[in-house]
């Protein structure tokens, strides 16, 4: 499979809300950064899609352009709108991934995107007028990673014991 091929596995499984095919195309280490939630590694991976998947509605992913740069990288410019389920605003998204390969997984991704811009829309009025400033972008990044991080406690403890664990 071409990396093309598994980023165009990715955001199709993306489009479809699949979390789980979209992480099944990562390796076991991979890591992922973007402006809103920062550096995340493994699991906390998964469950960032799986949080995000979980967490939309009417949505509608739109591929503009993959391009691979060489044996290891690719990009893709796509676009998206969705409604959020938290504040029933509806937002519009433009980014760009860039991904490494090995072994036909994705070893790294990173997506670029204006973080202001999606503050504005996911904020509304509020972040309209202070989603530029500093003091507001580290207030909303820290507010989705403790999200992503009480969403994980939150999974593992509905995990059941593994096999010969005392209950």
């Amino acid at each position: 499979m071409t990396n093309i091929e598994i980023i165009e596995l990715f955001f199709s499984a993306f489009g479809s809300l699949d979390h789980r095919g979209m992480n099944a195309l990562y390796s076991k280490e991979i890591i992922y950064s973007d402006p809103l939630f920062g550096m995340l590694e493994g699991e906390q991976v998964a469950d960032k899609w799986e949080m995000v998947c979980m967490g939309i509605r009417e949505f509608e992913l739109t591929v503009i352009k993959t391009e691979e740069i060489d044996h290891e990288y690719a990009t893709c410019k796509w676009k998206a709108t969705w409604r959020s389920s938290r504040s029933n605003r509806r937002i519009r998204f433009e980014a760009k991934s860039f991904m490494r390969f090995a072994d036909q997984q994705i070893i790294e991704h990173s997506d670029g995107f204006s973080l202001t811009k999606w503050i504005a829309q996911a904020y509304g009025i509020k972040g309209e007028f202070f989603g530029w400033t500093n003091f507001m972008k580290r207030r909303v990044q820290k507010e989705y990673q403790r999200r992503l991080e009480a969403f994980s406690d939150t999974k593992r403890l509905q995990l059941p014991d593994a096999p010969g664990t005392a209950s």
